[in-house]
């Protein structure tokens, strides 16, 4: 029989297996299998405190063939032996190399983004407002695309219940997704104040960049739960200085104020409610992040990241030129 003990770093006896000794032998049981170890002419104090060490799973088989000369030369069969009965199992289980918890990987997904977001974001959208460079139509053009990824925001959500791998997942899925159920009517109220009624909204077509953030989210809930859990957060960041450029640039070109006052109270809403720390507290259910795993989760967060900063370009061009239709309905 091919010897098995090279795969054990830490032999040890399994929870629940019994050692009893009697005259000349010892017992090693669990339930109603085992075997029984025939001293002879070893010692017995050494068989009892081999057998003591493997309880405890604190030695290696090179450890123990030291620690007890006069057995070296019958460790290895023995381990193969209690191996072989399912005595035995691995005192300690490695954890892989770069392999994180949630909440590790939580933090270090934050300085991620924010490394990113230095590199390729700087929202050029803010950047013009604040310049008083935004057109009505482009106030309103972000407006629009914001209600197609509110009011989709709970089918996409949805799905990801079909994956969750705890009840504390679940919970706060269930939570959040309530939570996101009726926004798109704050943003439509928004829209009707520029003669945008919501019969109008359901023809209106979203940019294909909101249409990827869209197709990119649900996908995720459906194929790939910890990236899903993972890009949440970067759809509900609160921006305090963005919403105060916003409005004053709203005010500035003749916007009424039923037009701003539901697109901040929206805004105030997911602030509140917290909704930038659903990420964290779904990670935080997250026992072990793969390096693997984390390179993927990385590339879909990066690619989330990117797309939101297209959109903004996408926003200030397509509503930015005067020739095209605001909304866009093309039937």
């Amino acid at each position: 029989m091919p010897a098995v003990t090279p795969f054990f770093t830490r032999p040890k006896l399994r929870p629940g297996v019994a050692v009893s000794r009697s005259n000349g032998s010892v017992d090693v049981l669990y339930r109603d299998q085992g075997c029984t170890l025939d001293i002879g002419d070893l010692s017995r104090t050494d068989v009892v405190r081999l057998l003591d060490l493997l309880q405890r799973g604190s030695h290696t088989p090179v450890e123990l063939k030291e620690r007890f000369a006069a057995l070296a030369d019958q460790i290895d069969e023995l381990l193969d032996e209690l191996d072989r009965l399912g005595l035995l199992t691995e005192a300690t289980l490695t954890s892989p190399a770069g392999q994180l918890t949630g909440r590790q990987f939580y933090r270090e997904l934050v300085r991620f983004t924010d490394r990113m977001k230095r590199r390729v974001a700087g929202s050029e959208y803010q950047q013009r407002l604040q310049a008083n460079q935004v057109s009505r139509n482009q106030l309103i053009g972000y407006v629009v695309e914001y209600y197609h990824l509110v009011h989709r925001a709970p089918s996409l959500v949805a799905p990801a219940l079909g994956h969750v791998d705890t009840a504390l997942t679940r919970e706060l899925l269930q939570d959040f997704l309530v939570s996101e159920m009726h926004h798109d009517r704050m943003l439509a109220e928004s829209l009707r104040h520029v003669d945008v009624d919501e019969a109008t909204l359901e023809r209106c077509e979203p940019l294909s960049t909101t249409f990827a953030l869209c197709a990119t989210l649900g996908a995720l809930a459906h194929q790939h739960l910890l990236s899903f859990k993972s890009v949440l957060f970067l759809f509900e960041e609160p921006y305090e200085e963005f919403n105060t450029a916003f409005e004053q640039r709203a005010a500035a070109v003749g916007l009424p104020a039923g037009f701003t006052r539901p697109v901040l109270k929206h805004s105030r809403l997911n602030e509140e409610g917290e909704h930038d720390e659903i990420t964290r507290a779904l990670l935080s259910e997250v026992t072990a992040v793969s390096p693997e795993e984390q390179l993927v989760v990385k590339k879909h967060v990066g690619i989330t990241v990117e797309t939101l900063v297209k959109l903004e370009h996408h926003i200030l061009d397509y509503y930015g030129d005067p020739g095209n239709p605001v909304p866009r309905v093309f039937a």
